[in-house]
């Protein structure tokens, strides 16, 4: 009797899990299709305005006031995303003119968003990313809102306004932003900072000149963060670089993003600095001779090979392969450097024969690839 009551329940569980999860399917089908219906009366509503926009050259108020009413809700503001992905296609020009009418409401709405929970506050500013938003004469109150967002513990709020400051053009708004990052407690990660960097809109001279301005003043780690930016932005900037590796008070990690900076773009008068930081020594971190090793790649000549050789018997693993790897990318093989290779140094000698293998392994690689073609 146990047993069959136990079977019972057992049954009635499972059938108000199917029962549940029919009842969720069905209201999520519901919920779906009245989100495709309310996306596609709202862009019949905006199209509308668009066609009163094309005639009159304005957007009437009431129809101001119902976007405000209606994009208060996430659901409406999903709705109006979807419809503008498909109005700027079909009519890219007024859809931009309704946009630019539309920052009143914008920034009415920026304020309300951006007091609501995470996930909602991350969402504005990323629609303000995705058209463009800022960049008019009167967005400054929108870019204090977004500015606002940057004090926001979750890293979505954090990245999607930071996004949206990217589009504005305004070397100025983006100091603001960096240093009050470089000021806060919570983390940001450092990549996300300099490849978002590369995402600026206006004139970079403009926002590197800005960043220059203002490097002193910035923490070490935001520091590295500009000049990576710096590094994969341009290579106009050599001579300030080369300036900081040699400021001895520099932070370390500066100094070693200044060699790799000076290993991305070739800079002849910054030669003898390198050959000196790729020498070992007693006094400095082994990362300077092992970085300004794998820098010395794009700076051929015979000191270069003197000072790689060389390091290739030191006793540091980092600094035998990057100096391995170096003679390899300047071309050097067997014959060359034949001495290491069927010397007493063990090590040395095999890291130079991986590398040469490494290398030929490559090339037939390649070579099958050609013949297969």
């Amino acid at each position: 009797m146990f047993v069959q009551i136990l079977i019972y329940v057992y049954l009635g569980i499972c059938a108000g899990m199917i029962l549940f999860n029919i009842v969720t399917a069905l209201l999520s089908q519901r919920r779906e299709h009245r989100s495709f219906r309310d996306g596609i009366r709202l862009e019949l509503t905006v199209e509308r305005e668009l066609d009163h926009l094309a005639l009159t050259g304005e957007v009437n108020e009431e129809h101001l006031r119902y976007m405000e009413r209606r994009l208060r809700r996430v659901n409406g503001l999903a709705a109006f995303d979807a419809a503008l992905e498909h109005l700027c296609v079909r009519r890219p020009e007024l859809t931009r003119s309704y946009l630019t009418a539309l920052n009143g409401v914008t920034i009415a709405l920026a304020e309300d968003y951006c007091r609501r929970e995470e996930i909602e506050a991350a969402y504005f500013p990323y629609i303000i990313k995705k058209y463009r938003l800022l960049g008019g004469a009167d967005d400054a109150p929108l870019k204090e809102v977004l500015l606002e967002l940057l004090h926001e513990p979750s890293i979505y709020c954090r990245e999607n306004a930071m996004q949206a400051l990217y589009t504005a053009g305004d070397p100025a708004v983006l100091v603001r932003a960096l240093r009050i990052i470089d000021a806060s407690s919570l983390y940001y990660h450092s990549k996300l900072l300099s490849d978002g960097l590369l995402n600026y809109t206006g004139d970079t001279w403009e926002l590197a000149d800005a960043l220059w301005e203002a490097f002193d003043a910035f923490q070490p780690w935001m520091q590295v963060t500009l000049l990576n930016y710096f590094r994969f932005s341009s290579g106009a900037h050599c001579e300030r670089v080369l300036a900081l590796l040699n400021d001895g008070a520099r932070d370390d990690e500066l100094r070693f993003s200044c060699l790799r900076y000076l290993g991305h773009y070739p800079y002849p008068p910054a030669y003898a600095d390198l050959l000196r930081y790729a020498t070992p020594s007693e006094n400095a971190r082994w990362e300077y001779a092992a970085i300004a090793s794998s820098v010395l790649a794009s700076y051929p000549g015979a000191e270069t090979a003197a000072v790689l050789e060389r390091n290739l018997y030191h006793p540091n693993w980092y600094i035998r392969f990057n100096a391995s790897k170096s003679l390899e990318q300047l071309g050097f093989g067997y014959r060359d450097l034949i001495d290491v290779i069927e010397g007493h140094d063990r090590y040395a000698s095999e890291i130079l024969r991986y590398r040469f293998d490494v290398r030929e392994l490559e090339e037939r690689k390649e070579d099958a690839v050609c013949t297969t073609v």
